[in-house]
């Protein structure tokens, strides 16, 4: 069973944006501690996220389900996820099934933050 590390942190100047850092693989057996993750962030008001993939190697279509099924609350509430340092193993992947046609990716961190600044 692949591990997943998932560390956070807040950024922006108003520290009202959330990082999740998302180190290992995200599959069906451990999708579950990152769904539950992004639920506690969303309960303390966070509807703002980066998901940092910089050291995510892989990611399956129930992890991908995770995010898909939180989008829209999160952008009922002004917020949403955006998506830094995808890999391009992870990014092709993305695009095969679509998720990069949903969800906003960036090279860094410093872009997604500006894009939440201006409201997109």
């Amino acid at each position: 069973m692949p591990d997943i590390k998932i560390t956070e942190y807040q950024t922006g100047s108003e520290k009202d944006i959330t990082v999740i850092v998302l180190d290992g693989s995200v599959d069906a057996y451990n999708s579950e501690i990152l769904s539950k993750r992004l639920d506690e962030v969303v309960r303390k008001e966070s509807f703002k996220i980066i998901i940092d993939c910089t050291k995510l190697n892989f990611i399956s279509s129930s992890g991908m389900g995770v995010f898909l099924a939180m989008e829209d609350e999160l952008t009922e509430s002004g917020g949403g996820f955006k998506f830094v340092a995808v890999p391009a193993t992870i990014l092709n992947v993305f695009k095969k099934v679509g998720i990069a046609e949903i969800f906003k990716i960036y090279s860094n961190e410093k872009e997604a933050v500006e894009e939440f600044k201006k409201g997109l």
